[in-house]
């Protein structure tokens, strides 16, 4: 029988989305594929077999090597999935299927008999649980959780531009890795875990927080965490998610890596290394500590009913609610502060430094922008009297009362469609000439171009966005207008980015072109019955081919096909052993052997 035939029959049953599911998970790409024909000699490719193969459980491979009808349909049911099964024969794999396995030995692979009775490797790593893994993981918990939330704080205020070719563009990875103080390979880390987690998204080479950050900001240190490790977790393919669930109180590292390997001898590399990433990942988030689950790992892996944010948080560094103000306008936290707390403050002063005690510093520039968010003095002397353990030092009373009183003396805004027809993009204004007069000759903002218009205010032919933006940065009071007179808090603008193009669609569209041929052949059957004999004289197979005679009848001849030329097929009866020709437009029918 035909591998081919048999195939691209069984393939043409399938819906289209099964039929879609079935070639994105077997196939790479769909070059070079016009019929079910086509699709049926690549799924055989011994190359695609391998690679199928390598997905399966040692149970499946098992039964596979070793056909039987007692063969549990459950182990069978991943490689009926893959139709890698003949469809007929219980446990029976396709021709193709069963000559790769057999070339298993030679390649050092398990043999057949291996496959089924070769035991399951022990651990050799028999220390006990050490106290220390609680720990190091909790700390390792703690600083990668943190790491996100500055991550998180980073991305809401401006958003970060991804290479075509991957990692993050230089200028921001510089300054993320100084504002954050970690290493790079730490960035990449951050940003797959905020990422697998919902907080981060990479939309058009522009990574961005999600609407899903502030929530998960405002969440203490053991919820922040527990929601990092239940979605990495809840993130692992089958083959390795299954072992590590199973050894909550069992070293992982390289035990691990046996076991799965065992589990999926035909892995290869390619397992090796998502294994080798998965760990490490591992390491990095706090669920392991030198290879062990740490206690608020092994509970989330056991779904213990002790309270997992209990554990976790008994564990973790305790949040802290309160301040040191000092004179020389910097806060210092003695701790972790509660999420409500940090969130706030940052809305009034810059971070410095980042850890378990964090710095923060008080600036003109940062009230302005918090007074700009609708903050009031008074609001902001009352939050710092309800979170200093010093009181508000006089500097930073003074300062706060100071940038008040000079809120809205300098604004800026978009200019009005009158002014867009003179040249003019945005201007700044104030009641103070003084003022304007050192902006105007500030040579960090000659760029702007800023001319005198009238006598209360400075024009530049560039948008409102890169006016504000600079005037800010160069640490003047600024707030921004609306035509109203309204004050609002900019946000940074996006980099522009061109309207992403559609993203390929390789498998819907290949599934569309199959049933094309489809309904082509349908249409004209004898072009349907000539390629299946193509198959058959390339494999060699054996067909029952029907052919209709002068008088109406249909005879069935086995046949081996030898050649199709000029509208006749060549083949070899095998019940009488002779040659025929037999005229195509006189077969309507062909089928494999029996």
């Amino acid at each position: 029988m035909s591998d081919t035939l048999a195939l691209a029959g069984r393939l043409q049953l399938l819906d289209d989305d099964a039929l879609v599911a079935l070639v994105s998970t077997r196939l790479s790409d769909a070059r070079g594929i016009k019929d079910f024909f086509d699709l049926a000699d690549r799924l055989l490719d011994p190359a695609a077999v391998d690679a199928a193969l390598a997905t399966l459980p040692r149970r499946t491979l098992a039964a596979l090597a070793h056909p039987s009808p007692d063969t549990d349909p459950a182990d069978l049911e991943p490689a009926d999935r893959l139709f890698l099964t003949d469809g007929e024969t219980p446990g029976g794999p396709l021709d193709a299927v069963a000559r790769v396995l057999e070339s298993w030995p030679a390649r050092g692979l398990p043999s057949a008999e291996q496959l089924a009775n070769e035991p399951a490797p022990e651990d050799t790593d028999r220390a006990p649980q050490r106290d220390s893994s609680d720990r190091m993981a909790a700390e390792r918990a703690f600083t990668a959780t943190a790491g996100i939330a500055e991550l998180l704080h980073e991305l809401r205020a401006t958003p970060v531009r991804e290479l075509a070719k991957g990692g993050v563009a230089a200028p921001d990875a510089k300054r993320l890795l100084a504002s954050l103080s970690i290493e790079p390979n730490d960035l990449d880390a951050l940003l797959r875990i905020a990422r697998r987690a919902g907080l981060v998204t990479l939309d058009d080479l522009l990574w961005t927080a999600t609407d899903k950050a502030l929530p998960w900001l405002l969440k203490g240190s053991a919820d922040r965490w527990i929601a990092l490790a239940t979605s990495w977790l809840d993130a692992l393919a089958t083959d390795i998610g299954e072992v590590l669930r199973s050894r909550s109180r069992r070293p992982w590292g390289a035990d691990a890596q046996r076991t799965i390997a065992y589990l999926y001898p035909a892995g290869g590399d390619a397992l090796r290394g998502r294994v080798a990433f998965v760990l490490d990942s591992a390491e990095y988030l706090g669920i392991t500590a030198n290879g062990y689950p740490g206690a608020a790992a092994r509970a989330l892996l056991d779904n213990t009913t002790e309270p997992l944010s209990e554990v976790a948080a008994a564990l973790l560094p305790s949040e802290v609610s309160n301040v040191y103000l000092q004179h020389d306008l910097t806060v210092i936290a003695p701790g972790p502060l509660t999420p409500d707390v940090d969130v706030r403050l940052r809305t009034l002063a810059d971070i410095e430094g980042r850890g378990l005690a964090s710095t923060y510093r008080i600036s003109a520039a940062s009230v302005t922008r918090a007074l700009a968010e609708g903050e009031t003095a008074e609001g902001i002397l009352s939050f710092f009297r309800s979170v200093s353990l010093t009181g508000v030092p006089q500097p930073v009373e003074y300062l706060v009362t100071e940038a008040s009183s000079r809120y809205g003396r300098l604004r800026a805004g978009a200019a009005s469609p009158e002014d867009e027809l003179r040249g003019i993009g945005s201007y700044v204004r104030s009641d103070d000439d003084a003022l304007l007069s050192t902006l105007a000759v500030d040579h960090g903002l000659a760029s702007l171009g800023l001319e005198l218009d009238g006598g209360d205010r400075l024009t530049s032919r560039f948008p409102f966005e890169t006016l504000f933006w600079m005037i800010s940065d160069a640490r003047y009071p600024i707030v921004a207008e609306r035509a109203s007179g309204a004050t609002f808090a900019p946000v940074r603008a996006r980099v522009s980015q061109k309207t992403p193009a559609p993203k390929p669609r390789p498998f819907v569209d290949l599934v569309a072109r199959l049933r094309e041929s489809a309904h082509a052949v349908s249409d004209a059957p004898e072009a349907w019955i000539a390629r299946q004999l193509d198959v058959a004289i390339k494999a060699k197979s054996p067909l029952a081919v029907s052919v209709g005679m002068p008088d109406d009848k249909t005879v069935v001849f086995l046949v081996t096909p030898l050649s199709l030329a000029a509208g006749r097929l060549r083949a070899i009866d095998e019940k009488a052993g002779v040659e025929r020709t037999l005229p195509l437009r006189n077969i309507t029918a062909v089928a494999p052997a029996p």
